[in-house]
């Protein structure tokens, strides 16, 4: 018989057998995993509501008449907007007096005829309508003018205004007991 002079296969030992299927099968999860990981980000950015309404008037201290009086909405989201306005006698140290001044007697106002402004029981006045980021509300006063001197008073006419987000509608429905229909404040 003759014998073939062939290449010698040499045997893997059983535990180098092992460790090397391990690692090839730790390999090819890691690298599954990895790639499942890198396809399912996502970045969301949120961004605050700011709620900035701001009075604006034009005012002549000389002639004593405060005009073209609106708000400006000068946050970065719809708002709803609600003002009050509160007219009061100060002494010269800024004190304010018990007494109130008499409209039409001491001081006269006019409101503009814009129906977007509603006034209601408790003596707020509200724009009916919400108001975009950096828009304005219609003038609510088109001018307010002291009529009567004093020598031992001052008049003052305070705008104070407050706004609310528009969205959702319901919060300015329950912080302010209105009612919205069709993004409209009903009083």
């Amino acid at each position: 018989m003759a014998r073939s002079r062939g290449k010698h296969t040499k045997r893997i030992h059983p535990r180098f057998s092992k460790i090397l299927m391990f690692l090839i099968l730790f390999t090819m999860v890691g690298q599954t995993t990895a790639y499942m990981m890198s396809k399912s980000s996502i970045k969301n950015e949120f961004e605050i509501g700011v709620v900035r309404p701001e009075v604006i008037e034009n005012f002549d201290s000389k002639n004593k008449i405060k005009e073209d009086v609106y708000i400006h909405n000068s946050g970065n989201v719809p708002i709803y907007v609600r003002t009050a306005i509160v007219v009061k006698w100060k002494d010269k140290y800024g004190k304010i007096l018990d007494t109130l001044p008499q409209k039409n007697i001491d001081y006269t106002i006019s409101f503009s005829s814009s129906e977007n402004w509603i006034k209601s029981q408790d003596e707020y006045y509200y724009y009916r309508k919400s108001v975009n980021a950096n828009e304005n509300t219609d003038i609510l006063i088109e001018e307010c003018t002291q009529i009567k001197e004093y020598n031992d008073r001052i008049l003052e006419v305070s705008i104070i205004t407050q706004g609310i987000q528009a969205e959702p509608p319901d919060a300015a429905e329950e912080a302010w007991d209105i009612n919205i229909v069709n993004n409209l404040i009903n009083i």
